[in-house]
């Protein structure tokens, strides 16, 4: 499969889900797993309210808009146009009311190919995030940190996600394959697992050693890498029927990952790297 191959049925897929992505993402598992997230972004949140922010891959807008309404100007750029439109929705209803009307503009609104970022001018951001594993979807992992390294200003800061192979090891052994897992472990690729065939694109995932060392041959250097997430909650919902169960467990991820080890038990790996001046 190509990569414009692969791009087309990833756009497809984004496109169908987008009016209800949201919905999808509405659940006591996943608010868990943002407030891990936002914990680690927001310490790579520029100092100054203009530096500029890049949110690729920013689907309907949850964290671009996390950011916008911090005062930060903020481009939502997505592959899908359908996903660009829930975002443009969204703005609209800010532009309709006054304390976040003059936000809203501060907004830009872009369709391109995380690959190659071509309508973004060079140095420009002094953040990018590209949440979602964009990395890992988007059919050329070194081609995409290479257009973020671009894009990025110098000693600017991209926090980006990737699915971790080593979280993946046992549905390619309970399938039962031994090829398919000899393929997998060897190429970390593979495709997203959706019933519609037009819409199985390319997954590439890696171990944590794998990311650090492409985002170093990028021109990256690593600041920081989490998991997410360490602890295996996903599995017992009782945990989110516990009162504060969510700090308790955002304390314990903390002290798990202090340890380096740990974060290969992740399903997702987050990393804020640095753009060498």
């Amino acid at each position: 499969m190509g990569h414009r191959d692969s791009s087309d049925k990833s756009r497809a897929y984004h496109n169908r889900v987008a009016p209800v992505y949201d919905n999808i993402y509405d659940d006591p598992f996943w608010d868990f797993h943002d407030q891990l997230t936002w914990e680690h972004l927001k310490t790579f949140v520029p100092a100054s309210p203009d530096g500029a922010i890049l949110d690729l891959g920013c689907g309907t807008g949850k964290w671009g808009f996390k950011l916008l309404k911090a005062g930060f100007p903020t481009s939502f750029v997505d592959h899908s146009p359908k996903m660009l439109e829930m975002v443009e929705r969204k703005l609209q209803t800010w532009s309709e009311t006054t304390d976040l009307r003059s936000k809203a503009d501060r907004a830009t609104l872009q369709v391109d190919d995380a690959k190659t970022l071509q309508s973004l001018p060079p140095n420009h951001f002094s953040l990018a995030i590209a949440l979602g594993d964009v990395v890992s979807i988007c059919g050329d992992a070194a081609a995409c940190l290479s257009a973020l390294h671009r894009v990025v200003k110098p000693d600017g800061v991209v926090v980006f996600t990737v699915d971790n192979l080593l979280a993946a090891l046992d549905h390619f052994v309970s399938a039962g394959k031994l090829d398919h897992l000899d393929d997998f472990v060897r190429s970390g690729k593979t495709h997203w697992l959706t019933a519609d065939r037009r819409e199985q694109f390319d997954v590439r995932m890696f171990t944590p050693q794998q990311i650090e060392h492409l985002a170093a041959k990028s021109g990256f250097a690593l600041i920081s890498m989490i998991g997410k997430t360490i602890l295996p909650v996903r599995q017992n919902r009782k945990f989110f029927q516990t009162s504060g169960a969510i700090k308790q467990m955002l304390a314990m991820e903390s002290l798990l990952a202090r340890d380096p080890v740990a974060t290969g038990r992740a399903a997702h790996l987050q990393l804020a790297v640095r753009k060498r001046a």
